[in-house]
């Protein structure tokens, strides 16, 4: 399992949008401080007041964009997964490689079956913080963790599915076809995508007998895991010299895996992406529609009852160095900063309720570039931390 151990940080490349595209009005910093002060609610870590867990509660999903590797996000996040508990919500879908999928449903519900688990920098904490919740719950109230990510060549590609796919074999009676794929050919790609085709073809022919001999929870995650893994091969192999179609083609397997753990799913949802994912319209990204859009807009799974939220940090601090620094990257007219410069020591909740927030060129800075858009169309609240610590990776 030591591949496995190796995933690299969950993240995908941005691509901006200078400032000043957008043909929208201009708002004064006073009148949106005035919205800023009307609106924003503030409060300490660990202390998330009732009526922002009421309106989150009123959805069936919650889609939180996150800036990736921040200490302080997977700390609110498994606050915010305990607190929503008790209003319903019993599921968390995270941007993790789908291949390891079984191995974070394990660890965070305590079965067993491996020594592994998620390291810091890939929601380690906070998988071990929900492993710890559901420790105290009956295990029919326990909360679920889903991966719906492909796996990138920067989580290790094929070396990495293989070392998932051998420890999975181990806890299969008679793992036949697995074996079989395990001895084949995988380097070069298309050996690989032959093996997976193959293993494919021999699950689907002998379904029934494998079922038998497996049960249907490893049937479906051995099935599962091949169909996103040929999906990956396809966004591995044309990541450089087709950049955006590997994005379009990443995002269209994450809509199928979060329709796939939402369609007919009894219980409330919350799902962790980055900014980028969560956005229900372009504002930063490539021209196409990302995940949030889809479960907003198209998808029939919660019948649009979802509420997107995005996360930011007015300081951004790695070791000792500060990163970045809202305040000497920021004009004065500026969303995040105006949060800031009010509620220097708290997190605030910011709700994009106001018209202005859908109707003018609001200044947004995310992590040094500035944005000027209308932000209630791309994200219903912004919640910004003062301070986020980096988690270093290995």
């Amino acid at each position: 399992m030591r591949a496995v151990a190796k995933l690299s940080v969950l993240c995908f490349a941005l691509f901006v949008v200078p400032a000043g595209c957008s043909d929208l009005a201009g708002v004064s910093s006073l009148e949106l401080e005035q919205v800023v002060a009307r609106d924003g609610v503030s409060f300490a870590s660990q202390s998330i007041p009732i009526g922002v867990l009421d309106r989150l509660a009123q959805h069936k999903l919650v889609v939180v964009g996150e800036t990736h590797l921040i200490r302080e996000h997977q700390e609110f996040m498994a606050e915010l997964v305990q607190e929503l508990h008790a209003r319903g919500f019993r599921q968390l879908l995270l941007e993790f490689p789908h291949m390891a999928d079984w191995l974070l449903a394990d660890f965070v519900q305590d079965w067993g079956l491996e020594g592994w688990q998620p390291p810091p920098w890939s929601f380690g904490l906070l998988a071990t913080a929900i492993r710890d919740f559901n420790r105290t719950l009956p295990e029919d109230q326990h909360i679920q963790v889903r991966g719906i990510d492909v796996n990138l060549s920067d989580y290790g590609g094929v070396d990495d599915f293989l070392a998932v796919t051998r420890a999975l074999a181990d806890h299969l009676t008679d793992p036949g076809p697995v074996n079989t794929f395990l001895a084949a050919l995988h380097h070069p790609p298309e050996a690989h995508e032959e093996a997976l085709t193959a293993l494919r073809d021999d699950l689907q022919a002998r379904r029934t007998e494998l079922i038998d001999a497996w049960g249907p929870y490893w049937y479906e995650t051995v099935a599962e895991m091949v169909d996103v893994e040929l999906v990956s091969v396809t966004v591995r192999a044309i990541r450089e010299d087709d950049y955006d179609r590997s994005v379009k083609t990443r995002e269209d397997e994450m809509k199928r895996l979060a329709d796939l753990r939402l369609v007919g799913y009894a219980h409330r949802t919350l799902l962790n992406v980055g900014g980028n994912h969560a956005q229900k319209e372009r504002l930063k990204g490539t021209e196409q529609e990302w995940l949030g859009d889809y479960l907003v807009n198209r998808s029939t799974a919660i019948g649009g009852s979802t509420i997107v939220l995005n996360f930011v940090a007015a300081k951004i601090v790695s070791g000792s160095t500060i990163q970045y620094d809202i305040l000497n990257d920021s004009p004065e007219d500026e969303l995040f900063r105006l949060m800031y410069e009010r509620w220097p020591e708290q997190i605030v909740f910011m709700p994009l309720d106001d018209p202005l927030f859908g109707t003018s060129g609001v200044k947004m800075n995310f992590e040094g570039k500035i944005h000027k858009g209308a932000p209630r169309r791309h994200y219903d609240v912004f919640v910004q931390y003062p301070l986020a610590n980096r988690i270093p990776l290995p």
